[in-house]
């Protein structure tokens, strides 16, 4: 059974503390419009009224609002086994809340971890869609992978024969997995399907696993009709008492009945309380780490301690396989008393160098610069934040040394250490075709996605850009420096503060004036780094034309004149060309000046990675550079005058500092 602390860490269907402010995914087709006070959204009204009176009842409804034009057709499913009450309360978000997210639209869906809810200008009651709408991926390797692919796909395909039979098109089920642990499984269908078609759905979107998810420790995968979930962690009460399948063989239409039988009609209220439990617990377990952090010795504890720092002999998690805590004397060793041969760049909080220690480890150490308040900020944040932060796509922390002034973190060592010092040197640049291109981007919005939705903490890094991704030995991609990160409440969307911090080009128009600051800022840089990985070029560039100084208004140009292929690097040999147009033009709809119009990082991973995927046609082409307000000539500490006080701009950086 998993620790507590592992539930309190998993991601992807996070239970539900009732505020439902924003749905998991949704699906939103604005090709069609239609207008606020037309019979369309009159008979929208009345289907989504309909569905709030209807759904909870037996948890799924369908109806068909308007006469012979402009009728509007909608469904509403709730999880099976919940109760009444709790898919009530899910739906009565759904329909408000779709509105929200897919505004004038004549055609949207929406998930939640609880239900679903979709509606269409077009009638698409008992007809089957198997194209896939959102994938949520877990990336934490599982054990034994090629066990575990095994046993995944069997207990998929188990449920879905289930589904197939089960009147209400719904199965759940557990089985054993490597290293003693157990897997959940979850599968259902809206209803007007039949049986048939309902399996056939699940099967398919199963299948999706062999090209997204294989050796993942969680995966929601989801189509319109049907929807498959697994994870390693049992989020929902229904899989802790789920029956269990032996997956050692072939999927059996003896298991049908018993699983079909399933249905706790009690679960969904030990869901909530388990959701009220976890969501208390989790903020405890946080506040324990954060008590326990292993970052100097005993001897330093009154010092560190009015540092605001405490101490503990092992790591968050009692593992002790690595000790956190470094002796100066060693790291002086290993870097060569910080010898200027051994540094790998420089920046606000000081020099990183490389070391090797004794047994030949390699190493990364971030050496604060002496008498740096704002270091010690950002030592304090990095500790805090990246103990208990695990994913491939982060840069991993081993540990820090505090003796005295000196200050140091010690993180792995990545031979091809900054993206900066590859995409914007010619001579270097070709090492990264398309593909390696293709694969940073990737991996940078997978380590966004788990920043902003899927670790046991939300945060919002406040400061993506080249030279915070470093390149491990194979070009993948790992976000480094998280001195500026902001860590946000569940409840929190949005967060403002009046201290700006980040650096210059890479930071949305709503952060750097109003210092309005939520995740779609973090999108905005991605969209701004995918630019710079495509074209080769930094963000603003003096060594063009003036009118190409700045690289988001040329793009938004040469899309305008139809000349979009221009902006590609010319070092980046051959590539598919409809597959690069496409990656430029997520990038442009995650530079959105319009905060709404901006995707989530689910929805940007979705578009990067699904062909099928839905992108939004066009957008804001006003864009207006942080350059109209502070220039990278003037790097002043006079305070900007935004519409609401006054805002220090003095830690903005206008340079990207050489790799970490």
């Amino acid at each position: 059974m998993p620790s507590p602390l592992r539930r309190c860490l998993v991601f992807l269907f996070p239970l539900l503390s009732l505020a439902y402010e924003d749905p998991r995914a949704n699906l939103c087709d604005g090709t069609i419009t239609y207008a606020p006070n037309s019979t369309f959204s009159s008979n929208l009204d009345r289907a989504l009224q309909t569905l709030q009176n209807t759904t909870a009842s037996n948890g799924f409804a369908t109806t068909i609002a308007g006469s012979i034009s402009q009728t509007v057709t909608a469904l509403a499913l709730c999880r099976a086994t919940i109760t009444p009450s709790d898919c009530q309360l899910c739906i009565d978000a759904a329909t408000s809340g779709i509105r929200n997210v897919c505004p004038n639209g004549t055609a949207a869906q929406v998930w939640y971890t609880l239900c679903m809810l979709r509606y269409s200008s077009q009638n698409f009651v008992n007809k089957t869609d198997y194209t896939i709408a959102f994938i949520l991926v877990d990336t934490r390797d599982a054990p034994d992978p090629d066990h575990y692919d095994a046993k995944t796909k069997m207990l998929m395909q188990n449920l879905s024969s289930t589904a197939g039979v089960s009147e209400r098109r719904y199965a759940v089920g557990r089985t054993t997995a490597p290293e003693n642990r157990t897997l959940y499984g979850y599968v259902d269908c809206t209803r007007d399907v039949d049986g048939d078609s309902c399996k056939r759905c699940l099967l398919t979107t199963t299948s999706a696993v062999d090209s997204c998810c294989l050796d993942r420790w969680a995966v929601w995968i989801a189509t319109p009709t049907c929807n498959i979930q697994f994870d390693m962690d049992p989020v929902h009460d229904d899989w802790v008492n789920g029956p269990y399948i032996n997956t050692d063989t072939t999927p059996s239409p003896a298991l049908a009945p018993a699983l079909a039988a399933y249905n706790h009609a009690g679960s969904g209220s030990r869901v909530i309380k388990i959701a009220v439990a976890l969501t208390v617990g989790t903020v405890g377990i946080v506040v324990l780490a954060v008590v326990v952090l292993c970052v100097v010795k005993w001897r330093k504890r009154d010092e560190v301690e009015r540092e605001g720092f405490e101490v503990a002999e092992e790591d968050s998690e009692g593992i002790g396989t690595r000790s956190f805590l470094y002796d100066l004397e060693v790291l002086v060793a290993a870097t060569d008393n910080f010898c200027l041969a051994n540094r790998l760049g420089a920046g606000g909080f000081g020099s990183v160098y490389k070391g090797v220690m004794e047994n030949g480890e390699e190493i990364a150490v971030k050496k604060l610069a002496p008498g740096s308040t704002q270091g010690r900020e950002e030592f304090s944040t990095e500790v805090r934040l990246l103990l208990k932060l695990q994913h491939r796509n982060l840069v991993r922390l081993f540990g820090c040394c505090v003796e005295g002034e000196n200050m140091m973190l010690v993180y792995e060592y990545l031979h091809n250490k900054s993206l900066d010092r590859l995409i914007f040197d010619k001579s270097k640049s070709a090492l990264l075709d398309w593909t390696k291109r293709y694969n940073i981007i990737i991996g940078v919005a997978r380590g966004l996605l788990y920043l902003h939705e899927d670790s046991q903490l939300r945060i919002i890094h406040r400061d993506i850009k080249a030279s915070n991704i470093l390149l491990d030995g194979l070009m993948n991609a790992k976000i480094s420096d998280f001195g500026l990160a902001k860590l946000i409440n569940d409840e929190q969307t949005h967060h403002r503060t009046q201290r700006i911090v980040g650096t210059f080009g890479y930071m949305a128009p709503e952060y750097a004036s109003r210092g309005f600051m939520s995740s779609k800022i973090d999108v905005f840089s991605f969209g701004v780094l995918i630019l710079e990985i495509i074209s080769g070029r930094k963000n603003y560039d003096m060594e063009f034309d003036e009118q190409d100084w700045e690289l988001l208004k040329l793009a938004w140009r040469l899309e305008e004149e139809g000349r979009l292929t221009d902006l590609v690097d010319v070092t980046i040999g051959s590539f598919p060309l409809d597959h690069v147009l496409k990656c430029i033009r997520i990038g442009l709809l995650c530079c959105q000046r319009s905060i709404r119009a901006r995707p989530t990082m689910s929805s940007t991973i979705l578009m990067l990675l699904n062909d099928s995927a839905t992108m939004s046609n066009g957008g804001t082409h006003d864009y207006q550079n942080i350059s109209d307000r502070v220039s990278p000539h003037n790097n002043s500490n006079a305070p900007a005058n935004p519409e609401n006080g006054s805002f220090s701009m003095n830690s903005i950086t206008f340079s990207s500092a050489n790799g970490r």
